[in-house]
């Protein structure tokens, strides 16, 4: 069918992920777009409480391939084999073997994986497909660059907000609403690729992000009426085997460096979402949801739950290139370019750059303490 006009451009994908040099020397029915996936007693049960109060909430989605369900272009990177080998079985434009983060908070909301931009139907005005919220995540894009061309965190607020002025949604939807916010790893992978990176030029790229997320962050509550806004802290990029180096695949080693950039990143943005919190307009509704420390515990833990000494390593990517010393890369397995190891549910990565579905559970299962804060917000 036709798909809705869009509002902005899409493009082409390298890799989402975080490559800055500080220094020189369970699953349920589901259909392929909107996967139910079965979380805890508790968690069912809340949700339904709370929705029975306040109407069926909505989940709006803003950031890059971490949440990207299906926006990124058509027959490139995430819409080809051997992603979505796990789940829907056919590439659907996740950067996973599976289920991603989006998938997981979606679903403990009690809600239907929302559809992604790019999916929309034309001649649907705000009927089935868009009840459950709108996924505007774009792989490769961050606050204020992109490895890719398409919309950073200011357009793809705007796009909802274009939706919002010709009535897809109105006041009471956007009540009950929350809003998904992960951006900034690619903004520094875009500015950055040579091996010696002067520290003043990292503090002022740091600098630069945060005060343009905060803007950002501020637009979601005030320009577009979102209530509760979920806020990501960047993953400890210095762990993502493409960070980590060819050590990745002999042990668990991660990069410091860029944890450390990282870790300063984190703890800005985690005051900037102070501040918003203590605007008496605002209201306190701004939740951290913290990216790292849910990567961090995760991939201890994968350590000794693993079951299998191939997996117990959790920087080893399950897909890596079938040539050369460098294991990181993309592309069509059919063709030969990529090994696929044959047990990804037991991978942490599923490529050097992206978790697997069994890592995003992981990671998901680390962060669901932080997510009832959004019941309180």
């Amino acid at each position: 069918m036709e798909k809705r006009q869009r509002f902005l451009p899409v493009s082409f994908f390298l890799f989402s992920t975080l490559v800055v040099l500080f220094a020189c020397p369970a699953i349920g029915a589901a259909d392929d777009h909107h996967p139910v996936i079965p979380t805890t007693a508790r968690t069912k049960r809340d949700a339904r409480e709370h929705h029975r109060h306040n109407g069926r909430v909505k989940l709006f989605v803003f950031g890059d391939s971490y949440l990207d369900t299906g926006n990124f272009e058509p027959n490139n990177g995430s819409w080809l084999p051997p992603f979505g080998r796990t789940f829907p079985g056919v590439p659907s434009g996740r950067f996973s073997d599976g289920r991603v983060l989006t998938d997981y908070i979606a679903d403990f909301l009690g809600i239907r994986t929302p559809i992604a931009y790019q999916q929309i139907r034309a001649g649907d005005d705000g009927g089935e497909q868009l009840k459950s919220g709108v996924n505007f995540a774009y792989g490769g894009t961050g606050v204020v660059s992109a490895i890719s061309k398409g919309p950073v965190l200011g357009d793809q607020i705007s796009q909802l907000g274009q939706m919002i002025r010709h009535r897809f949604y109105n006041q009471t939807d956007l009540n009950n609403s929350v809003a998904l916010v992960a951006a900034s790893g690619n903004d520094y992978n875009a500015i950055y690729d040579d091996a010696c990176i002067p520290m003043q030029n990292v503090t002022a790229l740091t600098r630069k992000l945060i005060k343009q997320q905060k803007t950002d962050l501020r637009r979601i509550h005030d320009e577009l009426g979102i209530p509760k806004i979920a806020v990501l802290l960047m993953e400890p990029a210095g762990c993502l085997p493409h960070s980590a180096g060819p050590s990745a695949m002999h042990s668990s080693k991660c990069n410091e460096a860029h944890n450390a950039i990282v870790s300063n990143h984190n703890q800005l943005l985690k005051q900037a979402v102070h501040d918003l919190n203590n605007n008496k307009k605002n209201g306190g509704t701004f939740v951290i949801l913290d990216l790292y420390q849910a990567f961090s515990n995760a991939l201890e833990e994968h350590k000794y739950h693993t079951g299998s000494l191939r997996y117990k390593n959790p920087l080893k990517p399950c897909v890596t290139l079938a040539r050369g010393k460098w294991p990181c890369g993309l592309g069509n397995d059919n063709g030969g370019g990529v090994r696929v190891c044959k047990h990804p549910e037991l991978a942490f990565f599923w490529d050097c750059n992206h978790p697997s579905q069994n890592g995003w559970n992981e990671v998901y299962l680390a962060l669901q303490h932080s997510l009832y804060q959004l019941y309180d917000a």
